[in-house]
This record gives structure tokens, C-alpha cells and sequence, in this order.
């Protein structure tokens, strides 16, 4: 069953599962199930703001609230990622081939990007992209504690 459409324990508790079992993976691995894990959060079209990052909610506000957009989702990636002690994240708005606005999470200086396509962590194709806006990642890092 999708954690997502289960209670906030139970949410809380698939998170916690989630970054237990995935301490001792390669990065890549961390990535691709990081990104396999926040892709099944159902999806509205819009929630937070990428100019707003102050009201953002920390990651069991996020987990609490149970609303995901593109840039929720691109948080909850952020947060996982960084309770893992994945140090090299970046948060960024970007523009692909097409001229559609994306968030992507790039990890380890854009070698893995996640949150362009479900179940799939690209790696080393930011060239397909124009980054429009990097977000602070020092806010998201606050908002842990």
C-alpha cells in the first residue's frame, strides 16, 4: 500500500524505515530510491513556493500535511537526502528542452538529478537543462534543526 495514503504514524514511520534502510547504500542508490520513495506522493499542481521558502514546512509538517507538489515533493528529497548526511545538494528551478518549468534536487554536483521523471534519477544530463533559480539550501538545512 502507498505510504502516502496511509495515517501520519504510519507516514512517519515509512520515512524513518525509508532512511534506516537505505545508511549503508552508494549514493546513487540513496538517490534512486530517495526519488522512488517521495515519487508516490500523490501530486496537486500547486502548494509551495519556491520565492517562499520561509513558510516552507519542516520535514514532519511536510509528512504532517500530506499535500505534494512538484517543489513539496523536491523538499521531501531534500530532507531524506539530508538526514542521510548527503552534504552536496542543490535545490533548483529549471527550464528542460521543452520550455516547462521544473524543481530538480541535483546531488554531488548534478552527477544524479531527481525529481524530473518518476523512477528515474538521471545522471550527468543537466546540459538538458537552464537553471532559472537556485534555492538556499542553508533554509531547507534550518528547517531540520
Amino acid at each position: 500500500m502507498n505510504v502516502f495514503q496511509m495515517s501520519y504514524d504510519n507516514r512517519l514511520q515509512g520515512w524513518y524505515d525509508l532512511r534506516t534502510r537505505l545508511k549503508e547504500l552508494t549514493l546513487k542508490e540513496k538517490c534512486v530510491e530517495v526519488d522512488k520513495w517521495w515519487q508516490r506522493a500523490p501530486l496537486i499542481t500547486h502548494h509551495l513556493h519556491t520565492l517562499d521558502t520561509k513558510n516552507w514546512p519542516d520535514p514532519w509538517e511536510l509528512l504532517a500535511e500530506n499535500i505534494y507538489c512538484d517543489v513539496a515533493k523536491a523538499l521531501g528529497m531534500c530532507y531524506t537526502l539530508l538526514l542521510l548526511d548527503v552534504s552536496e545538494i542543490e535545490l533548483v528551478e529549471a527550464r528542460n528542452e521543452q520550455a516547462e518549468d521544473v524543481i530538480l534536487v541535483l546531488v554531488n554536483d548534478a552527477k544524479y538529478i531527481l525529481n524530473y521523471w518518476p523512477d528515474t534519477v538521471l545522471s550527468n544530463t543537466l546540459s538538458n537543462f537552464k537553471i532559472v533559480n537556485k534555492i538556499d539550501i542553508n533554509n531547507i538545512k534550518r528547517k531540520i534543526g
